[in-house]
Order: structure tokens, then C-alpha cells, then sequence
């Protein structure tokens, strides 16, 4: 099996777990208290002490160290947009499970992302890893994606999806910083992800995006807010592994044309799914109780 093929799989594995994470965690955290800025270790304390929300942490976990794996196998941008075919396929839980039943919008995103998947899948051939990266072009992008971020908080206006949007942009920041970190263990060992900006870099991205996104689904409706989080993850994510660590389009301009319009396709399809989503991350009625997303 491809490294391509084994990475790519590992992206949809972690995404079903980390999705279905989320229904754990919210029957966990029915209790759980107001996110609050100013004292992070009280609040995540307090959630911690719920054995169902913990149960559903270590679930999440799981899924997002199955989907650092399959950043080691795969490039970034095509791990990115099958962590979005994870949610295709769990969205039918939504309909089992949650008594959801997915709209005529929610299908045509299924339909979407099985659809750009295939298409970038098409002329691949022997695809590489592509962790190789310059400092500075990684240092300027990772820094406009967090000041990006950053911004976005200090506006007033429709403060919910402001949060939900630095929430999305600061996950995907994160992303494009681990997906060096794993270039680095690979080329110069642990030593040197231990001692890398770049792991300073991913650490504050993940943390400021949990607690903004934690807080916006706290605050506002959750369908807007995880599409919000979804989509600036995905933008973020993928213009990453195009520009700064160089992923392949294709070898011919048709093709490259071809896996342009299916990477916007699928934020397109994530964009669909949100209800879906939602209706597992946050079940209608329950929009001040948390869950957890990435």
C-alpha cells in the first residue's frame, strides 16, 4: 500500500473518531461552565471532572494523533480535505443516532466531497509527503494566518462568528505548523521538533483556537459557527500545503485545474455539512453546552 493511500486513510479514520468524539463530550459537558478567558486551567479543571467528557477527550485525542500520522504519509492539503470526507461519513449518525434527518443541502455536500474526493485522487500517481519548507515562507505565513486571527477578535461586531472564525483560522494555522514539525522528526529526529518555533507556534495556535471556538458555540448558534470554523480551517490549511509546502496539483494544467475546483468544492461541501455537524457536535436546544471541534 502507497504511502499516499495509508495516509489518506488515516486522515478519514481520525476524522470519524474526532466527529464522533464531539457526541461524547456533549453529553459530558451538560453541566460544563461558561468558557472563561481569563482563567483557562479553572475552566478546563472543572470539565476535566466529568468522566464522559473526559471519556470523549481521550476519543478526540485519538483522532487527532491518527491524523498527525497521516500527515507523515500524505501532504497536507489532501489529509485536509479527507478529514472533511470523515464528516461525510459520520453524518448519517446524525440520522441513526440524533433523530437528525439530512436535508436536501446536507446530501448535495455528501455528494460533494465524495465527488471532489475522487477527483483528487485522479492523476496522482506516486505523490509524496511534501513536508520540505522554507523558514521564512513558513515564519510569514504562519504569522499573517495568527495575526489574522488576532484581528478578528479585537472587532465588536457580531462577536459570535468573529470568534468562530479566528477559531478556524488559528486550527489551521496549527495544522500547517505540525505538518512541519512532522517534516522535521522525520529529516533531524525529536530532537529537533523539541527545539523548534514551530512547535511554540502550533502549541499557542491550538490553544487560542480551542478556547475561541469553545466560546462562540457557548454563544451563538452552533450550524454557523462550526461552518464558520470549518471553512477558515480548511482555507487555512490548504492554501498552507499549496504555498508553503509546495503540494502537487497534478502534472498537467488540465488536472491541476481539475483539483483547484475540487479543493473548493470541498469547502463548499464542509460549509453543506454544517447542520450535520452540528447535530452531532451540539444537539438542537443544547447551544450554550460545549463540544469540541478540530
Amino acid at each position: 500500500m502507497s504511502h499516499l493511500l495509508v495516509g489518506l486513510s488515516l486522515a478519514l479514520i481520525g476524522s470519524v473518531a474526532l466527529n464522533a468524539s464531539y457526541l461524547v463530550q456533549h453529553a459530558g459537558s451538560v453541566a460544563a461552565p461558561t468558557i472563561a478567558f481569563r482563567h483557562p486551567m479553572r475552566t478546563f479543571g472543572l470539565l476535566l471532572r466529568s468522566r464522559l467528557w473526559l471519556a470523549g477527550g481521550v476519543l478526540g485525542m485519538t483522532g487527532w494523533a491518527i491524523s498527525i500520522a497521516a500527515l507523515t504519509q500524505a501532504p497536507l492539503s489532501l489529509v485536509q480535505a479527507f478529514l472533511i470526507g470523515g464528516i461525510a461519513l459520520l453524518a448519517p449518525v446524525a440520522v441513526r443516532v440524533l433523530g437528525h434527518r439530512l436535508t436536501p443541502r446536507e446530501l448535495a455536500g455528501i455528494s460533494l466531497v465524495l465527488f471532489a474526493l475522487l477527483v483528487l485522487l485522479v492523476g496522482r500517481g506516486a505523490v509524496g509527503v511534501h513536508s520540505h519548507f522554507h523558514n521564512a515562507a513558513l515564519g510569514f505565513y504562519l504569522s499573517g494566518s495568527i495575526c489574522a486571527g488576532a484581528c478578528l477578535l479585537l472587532l465588536r461586531q457580531r462577536r459570535t462568528q468573529m470568534l468562530a472564525a479566528a477559531g478556524g483560522i488559528l486550527y489551521g494555522a496549527a495544522d500547517v505548523a505540525i505538518k512541519a514539525l512532522t517534516g522535521l522528526a522525520d529529516h533531524h529526529g525529536i530532537t529537533a521538533v523539541l527545539t523548534s518555533p514551530w512547535l511554540i507556534a502550533a502549541i499557542v495556535a491550538s490553544i487560542g483556537a480551542f478556547f475561541c471556538f469553545q466560546r462562540a458555540l457557548q454563544s451563538g448558534r452552533p450550524m454557523p459557527v462550526i461552518a464558520l470554523m470549518t471553512a477558515g480551517n480548511n482555507i487555512v490549511s490548504i492554501i498552507g500545503g499549496l504555498a508553503v509546502f509546495g503540494d502537487p496539483l497534478g502534472h498537467r494544467p488540465a488536472i491541476a485545474l481539475f483539483h483547484v475546483a475540487a479543493f473548493v468544492l470541498i469547502v463548499i461541501a464542509a460549509w453543506l455539512l454544517a447542520p450535520a455537524q452540528a447535530a452531532v457536535t451540539v444537539p438542537a436546544g443544547a447551544h450554550r453546552e460545549l463540544g469540541l471541534a478540530h
